[in-house]
Protein backbone atom coordinates (compact mmCIF):
# COMPACT_ATOMS: atom_id res chain seq x y z
CA UNK A 1 0.00 0.00 0.00
CA UNK A 2 3.17 2.48 0.02
CA UNK A 3 1.91 4.03 -3.12
CA UNK A 4 -1.08 5.10 -2.31
CA UNK A 5 0.22 6.53 1.23
CA UNK A 6 3.42 8.14 -1.11
CA UNK A 7 0.72 9.60 -3.56
CA UNK A 8 -1.80 10.77 -0.85
CA UNK A 9 0.93 12.47 1.42
CA UNK A 10 2.30 14.47 -1.45
CA UNK A 11 -0.90 15.77 -2.32
CA UNK A 12 -1.93 16.70 1.02
CA UNK A 13 2.11 18.40 1.30
CA UNK A 14 1.50 20.41 -1.87
CA UNK A 15 -1.63 21.93 0.21
CA UNK A 16 -0.26 22.58 3.73
CA UNK A 17 3.36 24.41 5.15
CA UNK A 18 4.88 21.21 6.02
CA UNK A 19 8.13 19.21 4.06
CA UNK A 20 6.96 16.23 5.46
CA UNK A 21 3.68 14.22 7.07
CA UNK A 22 3.71 11.95 9.87
CA UNK A 23 1.36 9.02 7.94
CA UNK A 24 -0.48 8.87 11.32
CA UNK A 25 -1.25 12.37 12.00
CA UNK A 26 -5.02 13.20 12.07
CA UNK A 27 -4.89 16.16 9.04
CA UNK A 28 -8.21 17.35 9.88
CA UNK A 29 -8.16 17.24 14.02
CA UNK A 30 -4.11 19.14 13.49
CA UNK A 31 -6.12 21.73 11.74
CA UNK A 32 -3.82 21.06 8.58
CA UNK A 33 -6.13 21.06 6.39
CA UNK A 34 -10.00 22.53 6.41
CA UNK A 35 -13.31 21.12 5.09
CA UNK A 36 -12.75 22.79 1.31
CA UNK A 37 -9.70 20.93 1.18
CA UNK A 38 -11.39 17.70 2.11
CA UNK A 39 -13.33 18.21 -1.17
CA UNK A 40 -10.17 18.71 -3.02
CA UNK A 41 -8.96 15.51 -1.91
CA UNK A 42 -11.62 13.31 -2.68
CA UNK A 43 -11.92 14.75 -6.28
CA UNK A 44 -8.13 13.96 -6.35
CA UNK A 45 -8.61 10.67 -4.93
CA UNK A 46 -11.96 9.69 -7.49
CA UNK A 47 -9.33 10.97 -10.60
CA UNK A 48 -6.34 9.21 -9.45
CA UNK A 49 -7.11 5.87 -8.27
CA UNK A 50 -10.49 5.42 -10.56
CA UNK A 51 -12.48 4.95 -7.50
CA UNK A 52 -16.18 6.59 -6.75
CA UNK A 53 -16.51 7.85 -3.65
CA UNK A 54 -19.93 7.86 -2.55
CA UNK A 55 -21.83 9.63 0.34
CA UNK A 56 -22.22 6.64 2.59
CA UNK A 57 -18.59 6.79 2.18
CA UNK A 58 -18.32 10.08 3.42
CA UNK A 59 -17.18 9.36 7.47
CA UNK A 60 -14.34 10.61 8.97
CA UNK A 61 -12.58 8.14 9.82
CA UNK A 62 -11.75 6.87 6.10
CA UNK A 63 -10.15 10.37 6.00
CA UNK A 64 -8.22 10.95 9.26
CA UNK A 65 -4.90 10.26 8.44
CA UNK A 66 -2.39 8.96 5.07
CA UNK A 67 -3.01 5.76 6.32
CA UNK A 68 -6.56 5.78 6.83
CA UNK A 69 -7.35 7.17 3.59
CA UNK A 70 -4.99 4.97 1.84
CA UNK A 71 -6.50 1.78 3.51
CA UNK A 72 -9.83 3.58 2.05
CA UNK A 73 -8.84 3.63 -1.39
CA UNK A 74 -7.64 -0.08 -1.31
CA UNK A 75 -10.91 -0.76 -0.01
CA UNK A 76 -12.50 1.04 -2.83
CA UNK A 77 -10.44 -0.46 -5.30
CA UNK A 78 -10.92 -4.21 -3.93
CA UNK A 79 -14.77 -3.19 -4.23
CA UNK A 80 -14.57 -2.40 -8.15
CA UNK A 81 -12.52 -5.65 -8.73
CA UNK A 82 -15.31 -7.56 -7.13
CA UNK A 83 -18.13 -6.02 -8.87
Amino acid sequence: MTSYEETISSFILKHINQSELDYDLRIFEEGLVNSLFAIELMTFLEKSFKIKIRIVDLDMEHFQSVHSIAAFVNNKQAEVHHA
